[in-house]
């Protein structure tokens, strides 16, 4: 989402419940590189549908179901020219804070979370996967175990729905580090990071 797209927001025609945020330093794939590699500024998206990652709004049979109220970035899209599309990448994007009222009592919830969990050092994780020591494993552990217990607490005190803490906080840690290929298993003594 862009700068041109917060009026959509604000009146309703892209609910926040239909966003999801891609924090600064989550590894995503750059199309302007071509690389996956820690997006440099934090991204609101709309949220995806299925495994690919298709458009929430795509109807195969009908298309663009918001198409009169589409993100700035559908409509410069040409599927045929992406210049003018990728000269949007991490240019002029919104935020979570541009997007919520300054007094939204969810910021320094959300400011708080960005504390106790950074996704700062993902690339350097990837980068040292099979070196990382047992205390940074336990750190990362622990980071995950913080993660999930902080979003427990705030989805209860606040009645958060699903949508909207993938807005307010992004993907869970673990899930990123699904990713880069570290497991993730549960008993009843908490989460537990399987390292192969």
């Amino acid at each position: 989402m862009h700068s041109q797209d917060l009026q959509l927001i604000r009146d309703g025609k892209i609910p926040v419940s239909a966003l999801i945020t891609i924090r600064k330093g989550e590894l995503a794939h750059n199309p302007v590189s071509g690389n996956i590699q820690p997006v440099a500024v934090e991204l609101v998206k709309i949220i995806g549908a299925g495994r690919q990652w298709d458009c929430c709004y795509y109807d195969e049979t009908t298309g663009c179901t918001i198409y009169d109220h589409r993100p700035h970035s559908c409509r410069v899209l040409k599927c045929w020219d992406t210049e003018e599309i990728l000269a949007l990448v991490e240019k002029d994007t919104l935020s979570r804070f541009d997007i919520l009222e300054a007094d939204d009592p969810l910021i320094p919830v959300i400011r708080e979370h960005e504390r106790i969990c950074p996704y700062d050092d993902l690339q350097d994780i990837q980068a040292n996967l099979g070196r990382l020591s047992e205390k940074r494993k336990r750190e990362l552990e622990k980071r995950v175990r913080d993660d999930l217990r902080f979003r427990t607490r705030i989805i209860a005190d606040y009645q958060l729905q699903l949508s909207k803490e993938l807005f307010c906080f992004g993907r869970p840690f673990f899930q990123l580090l699904q990713a880069l290929g570290i497991r993730i298993t549960e008993s009843q003594d908490g989460v537990k990071l399987k390292w192969e």
